[in-house]
């Protein structure tokens, strides 16, 4: 098997996610607190450091070290290592799952996801080791906005849906599954992969807020950082699918289907499509 950067890079996000996450499982403050939700790393630091200090120091942790991790964009990374062209300059042109999926196959769109979920899943353990929940949002948002506007690659990024995914897995899994369900309605009922991840994004806050009430009783909202990284999300995923809503409007979005009997059947009629309209 060849070395290459992108697969460094994931077994690196791979040992980073596995080692934060049990960190913050099992370490303990003053033989009681869990850490999950305080955090370990400010709580620690707290009695040697200045308050103001500390805190500064915490929330650049958890947005910086987030940003640059989401800055790496593995369909770029594996495009150019394994094809030897840029992802950004074929088919859909956005560095994503779904588009190298399209032009390289599973393979290549299965490495892509992997990468995209361990860089974000890794980032928001870090953030709640240093900073608990507060920080796991802080970091799942920059985490997320590193893939879509990535340092690295003259933000030319993706479209977040995968990082986002990972994050609201990380984050609540009973929410994400819920968007999960939303998505796989519309994409089962369209196969436009756009249309699923738009009404996704479009549910989330609500499925935040509402599931805050739902499962306290009403007594209690969801936090405040919890709906400005849904929001952020619901804004920001469906803004990145611009073009796509222009190409639906159009009829021109491609489809995408599980089957490679169903893409290739559809290939070979878009081909002959194409043939016909050259005669014409």
């Amino acid at each position: 098997m060849k070395i290459t950067l992108s697969r460094i890079l994931t077994a690196l996000y791979g040992i980073l996610f596995v080692l934060f996450l049990v960190l913050t499982l099992t370490l303990r403050i003053e033989e009681a607190t869990s850490v999950y939700m305080t955090g370990y790393l400010a709580k620690i630091l707290e009695p040697h450091v200045e308050n103001n200090l500390l805190l500064v120091l915490s929330y650049a942790v958890c947005v910086i070290l987030p940003y640059f991790m989401g800055s790496t964009m593995f369909a770029v990374l594996i495009s150019k290592e394994k094809y030897g062209r840029d992802i950004r300059d074929l088919g859909s042109k956005n560095a994503g799952m779904t588009n190298m999926f399209r032009v390289y196959g599973k393979h290549a769109g299965i490495a892509t996801a992997l990468g995209d979920s361990l860089k974000t899943a890794a980032a928001i353990f870090l953030g709640r080791f240093v900073l608990g929940e507060v920080g796991a949002y802080l970091a799942a948002l920059f985490a997320v906005l590193g893939h879509m506007a990535p340092l690295w690659f003259k933000f030319r990024g993706g479209k977040g849906v995968i990082s986002s995914a990972t994050a609201m897995l990380v984050l609540d899994p009973i929410y994400f599954a819920v968007c999960l369900v939303v998505f796989c309605l519309v994409f089962f009922t369209t196969h436009w992969v756009s249309m699923g991840s738009i009404a996704a994004a479009f549910v989330y806050p609500a499925v935040v807020y509402y599931g805050a009430k739902i499962r306290s009783g009403g007594a209690y909202s969801a936090t405040l950082p919890a709906m400005i990284f849904a929001c952020f999300v619901g804004v920001m995923v469906i803004f990145m699918h611009r073009q796509n809503i222009r190409r639906v409007y159009y009829g021109e979005e491609k489809k995408m289907y599980l089957s490679k009997k169903k893409r290739q059947a559809v290939a070979e009629a878009e081909k002959q499509l194409k043939e016909e309209k050259k005669r014409k």
